[in-house]
């Protein structure tokens, strides 16, 4: 078979073969191209394209002295925020006192009747010391939503309403609340903050 193969091309005139030769070499390189480089190739110029979009934003960012000079400044404003949440914690007395002129200030100022603030049971939680008070109002039902919405302001960070109870008062109009908030504070071992 590849003798009569070989006597068909010996009669072929050269110039055809030659230009059969070079056509099947050309086929293979295209084939090879699409193969093995064009995804390669691709992927270059899809990162030249990002590299182009990003040059931009990367010319625009500030130097990095300001850059740590501001990371400096939320750093400090930060540490200020924490030590003032985690300062030496107050005795009962005192926080049963605060909690109360804060409750009663604020439920002034929305129109709701502050009924009364009674201390619950102490526990341990991770590194804190979790008081929970007991508080009772009475007020139209919007104001005293206006005015847990703003237990954010009045409280802070730490003190979180763990229940709460609503009934409809004898006036009608009037609702008698019950809830308990939970105050956190760092807890005390040996007589330093832990």
């Amino acid at each position: 078979m590849m003798k009569s193969v070989f006597n068909v091309l010996c009669k072929m005139n050269h110039r055809l073969l030659a230009g059969v030769m070079l056509l099947l070499a050309g086929v293979l390189l295209f084939e090879g191209w699409l193969l093995l480089l064009h995804k390669p190739y691709a992927e270059y110029q899809q990162i030249r394209v990002n590299r182009a979009s990003l040059a931009p934003a990367s010319g625009q960012t500030s130097d990095p002295s300001g850059e740590l000079g501001r990371m400096a400044e939320d750093i400090r404003q930060l540490r200020a925020r924490l030590s003032g949440e985690m300062s030496t914690p107050a005795s009962d007395e005192e926080m049963a006192a605060s909690l109360l002129t804060a409750l009663d200030h604020s439920a002034a100022t929305h129109g709701v009747t502050l009924s009364g603030v009674k201390p619950m049971e102490k526990k341990q939680v991770s590194l804190f010391e979790e008081v929970v008070f007991e508080v009772s109002a009475t007020g139209a039902y919007l104001q005293l939503c206006e005015w847990m919405l703003d237990f954010g302001k009045t409280l802070g960070s730490n003190a979180t309403v763990t229940d709460f109870d609503l009934k409809m008062a004898d006036a009608g109009r009037q609702v008698i609340l019950t809830m308990n908030i939970s105050l956190y504070r760092p807890l005390i071992k040996n007589g330093a903050v832990k």
